[in-house]
């Protein structure tokens, strides 16, 4: 063991017989695990969050998506079926057919404006029923079995003249909202989204499932050099890059803000280290006297503050890891059914982020004892010596 971290830990295991020296290392210590801990809390918090809200962009929209480069039609549909079909790992494709329109009770004394598409292969097979959100079945004051309207945007002549498409759908299965702005209201069979629109054949984008929702970028490579530049191929993670933004954005201001509490904790390291820096120069004497350079001194200090900085990064991460499992496990934050789709508060903790916390919370440390290290470094050998006596 060098002599540097000998007399480092030497150090920090006498502090506690000097009270004033012992509470600020005790206040440093327990700062930094303060703040490691509230980190990773937060951080586990949102990952929680974050990880639902991914595994619906997963369930929720097209893991791979074809459109025309140009126009809104694809020009060979049967073509980027079968291109889609051959690309490992895809399970389902089809067409993606949607439309706006109104949705309206029985009784035609409410009417909504709403996104309507084909759903996929869970979808209902049966042409008269339909899939659709909570909120809307609420608005309509509609339940699973009973009876819509569904009116398209879309016109045909009659004997008197244009009139509304207007189909009356069975209510399949009510489907819970989720943050997804881009789904739509209702799901509908591909032969009525067909009537709907008014595309007999052909589609304005075919649309792809993958085993693996992961691999999506390796699979888009694949579809792209089969198709060509006539085409455009799109991932789920790049149809929702908006709010993947924004979710990223989010992590990292909870990042910034809490990580201050580990900036004020390392303040501490620093008046710690520069007390002992003061009451140990006569050490220090003694140490140049015998051949000490003035680098081995700020190694000295540095070990010191690197190790408050493991003591107290080790417990904050005990406790943050620990509690968010322990929250996670016996669903200790519960939330109300009837307003959340969530029955608790979910923790999702992330190996990589924990390092990461961990991490800057060393370097943290290891900064705040540069200062003082260096003050210990720059002591003239001949006042060393002389405080030595």
């Amino acid at each position: 063991m060098r002599y540097e971290t000998f007399v480092a830990l030497r150090y920090l295991k006498t502090s506690g017989r000097r009270a004033h020296v012992a509470l600020i290392a005790l206040i440093s210590v327990l700062g930094l695990a303060v703040g490691v801990m509230a980190l990773i809390i937060s951080l586990a918090l949102l990952s929680g969050f974050q990880d639902r809200i991914r595994s619906q962009m997963m369930e929720k929209t097209a893991h791979l998506r074809v459109s025309p480069a140009r126009g809104d039609r694809l020009a060979d549909s049967e073509n980027v079926a079968r291109a889609l079909k051959a690309v490992p790992g895809v399970i389902a494709a089809g067409p993606s057919i949607d439309g706006r329109g109104w949705a309206s009770d029985l009784d035609g004394t409410a009417s909504f404006f709403v996104r309507y598409r084909n759903g996929d292969a869970r979808s209902a097979e049966e042409g008269s029923e339909a899939k659709i959100l909570g909120s809307l079945a609420a608005r309509l004051r509609v339940g699973r079995g009973d009876l819509f309207r569904l009116t398209s945007s879309r016109t045909r002549l009659s004997p008197i003249g244009p009139i509304p498409i207007a189909i009356l759908l069975r209510v399949a299965d009510v489907q819970g909202t989720g943050p997804l702005g881009k789904t739509a209201d209702v799901e509908v069979s591909e032969e009525t989204a067909r009537e709907l629109s008014g595309i007999e054949s052909g589609a304005g984008a075919y649309e792809a499932r993958l085993a693996d929702p992961r691999k999506a970028d390796a699979a888009a490579s694949l579809a792209r050099a089969s198709l060509g530049p006539d085409y455009r191929v799109e991932t789920w993670r790049e149809l929702n890059a908006p709010l993947a933004f924004a979710l990223r954005l989010e992590k990292s201001v909870i990042f910034a803000t809490i990580a201050l509490i580990i900036v004020v904790a390392a303040l501490n390291i620093v008046s710690n280290i520069a007390l002992t820096v003061v009451e140990k120069k006569r050490d220090l004497g003694v140490f140049t006297s015998m051949g000490a350079t003035p680098r081995g001194l700020q190694r000295l200090y540095l070990t010191l503050g690197a190790a408050i900085g493991i003591l107290g990064t080790s417990v904050g991460v005990l406790l943050g890891v620990g509690i968010s499992a322990a929250a996670d496990r016996f669903r200790l934050v519960p939330l109300p059914s009837d307003v959340y789709l969530l029955t608790h508060v979910p923790f999702a903790i992330h190996p990589g982020e924990v390092a990461a916390v961990a991490a800057f919370a060393l370097g943290t440390a290891l900064l705040a004892a540069l200062l003082p290290a260096r003050a210990a470094a720059r002591l003239a050998p001949g006042e060393a010596i002389r405080l030595s006596r």
